[in-house]
């Protein structure tokens, strides 16, 4: 593991190995490019538990081994080496936590807390009430930083939800990132961010340049083993991307913002009034 300095200018809390690149890879770039010092702390990096997974843990093991040509054991270990290599490109630093992904999470029977497809994205498990105390007692030990970036929750993925509350208990001043690929959802961003409620937020926009947009895109392209999950293929991801860019670009450009005549795309972090 990377030697961690006691500092960081910016500091991004990631709650799977994807997550951050996905949504900031630009803006990362961007911050190292002059000099600020990132770190992405990746929260769910444990290993599974030993002994069987469900039958919805198996079927998403295969589909990330199928897209490597390799068997699905150690997959997790795949990520963790996929996600140092991706902040290797964006120049920043990782600090992989020991928490489980909720579909390894289980009660004390041993039966899993989210054994659908879909329970990630409901309610939250009584058994998994403890998950925010432990992830607030792991954020008070992390380095200091002067900005802390938080999902927003677009989506409502279970880790993302908790993620972010545990991150408002623990940090002062937060910032908060649009979590894509979830805001290709037709209202998934209005569902987090109300426009009754927009007078309360203000963004900071991030333009990017071709060069910024184009080391996002080699970032995210070393999680060979999730591209299955979210892209057709490689020309598929960089396509999506760039239309991800457009639309933030586009969401700015509705609120007033005039973008440079040098950018491609975008990026927003959202903070509170």
């Amino acid at each position: 593991m990377t030697d961690l300095n006691a500092y960081y200018d910016h500091l991004y809390i990631s709650p799977h190995f994807d997550d951050v690149a996905l949504s900031c890879g630009g803006q990362l770039f961007r911050h190292t490019a002059v000099g600020d010092t990132v770190l992405v702390v990746t929260l769910t990096a444990a290993d599974p538990p030993h002994g069987p997974l469900s039958e919805t843990v198996e079927s998403i093991h295969q589909r990330w081994a199928n897209s490597l040509g390799k068997s699905p054991k150690s997959m997790v270990a795949q990520r963790r080496a996929e996600d140092r290599e991706a902040f290797d490109i964006l120049r920043a630093d990782v600090l992989h936590l020991p928490f489980l992904d909720c579909i390894y999470r289980a009660g004390p029977g041993g039966s899993p807390l989210y054994p659908g497809p879909m329970d990630m994205f409901g309610a939250l498990n009584p058994g998994d009430e403890h998950f925010v105390g432990n992830l607030v007692k792991a954020f008070t030990a992390l380095p200091e930083a002067s900005a802390y970036y938080l999902p927003l929750g677009v989506g409502g993925h279970i880790d993302h939800r908790l993620a972010r509350r545990a991150g408002e208990q623990a940090f002062d001043d937060v910032g908060y990132y649009e979590d894509y690929p979830y805001t290709e959802i037709p209202g998934a961003l209005a569902m987090v961010l109300p426009p009754a409620e927009r007078d309360q937020w203000t963004a900071e926009t991030i333009w990017l340049t071709e060069t910024a947009l184009a080391a996002k895109t080699d970032a995210i392209g070393q999680y060979r083993s999730q591209l299955s999950s979210f892209f057709v293929d490689l020309d598929d991801m960089v396509a999506k991307l760039r239309a991800e860019g457009a639309r933030v670009m586009r969401n700015a450009g509705d609120e007033g913002e005039d973008a440079p005549n040098w950018a491609v795309g975008a990026e927003r972090i959202w903070r509170r009034v």
